[in-house]
């Protein structure tokens, strides 16, 4: 039970439609130059908050399956035609490297290695 209340932290699933939906529909109402509302909420903050997605998810041991989260809100937005289709797709296909790439970070190597014990000649039957 404890695991499953750290994967479903509030703060977590409440930051995904906010920054997926929310912010790019507030973005979208200011009179910001079409550059820099693609800049900075696309990129800068959904980037960031797609590399915490995957390192919390990580840490959490949660199943690799909660990846596909992140990247579904977006395409919420998209469907939505808050985000312009024509790049929205492509950037949640992104969202989604980046936290495969946050989520198996660190996982190259055996952790505990050197408690591991040798086999000099390799297997053998008893």
């Amino acid at each position: 039970m404890k695991k499953f209340n750290k994967t479903f932290d509030w703060r977590f699933w409440i930051l995904m439609p906010i920054l997926g939906i929310m912010l790019p529909y507030i973005v979208n109402k200011t009179a910001l130059t079409v550059n820099f509302k693609i800049i900075f909420s696309l990129f800068i903050v959904n980037m960031l908050f797609s590399v915490l997605a995957g390192i919390f998810l990580r840490k959490t041991g949660s199943n690799w399956a909660l990846l596909l989260v992140w990247p579904i809100v977006y395409l919420i937005s998209v469907w939505l035609q808050i985000n312009s289709a024509f790049y929205g797709y492509y950037l949640a296909v992104l969202y989604l490297v980046i936290e495969i790439f946050a989520f198996t970070s660190g996982q190259e190597e055996e952790l505990d290695v050197e408690k591991q014990i040798p086999v000099d000649g390799g297997f053998r039957e008893v």
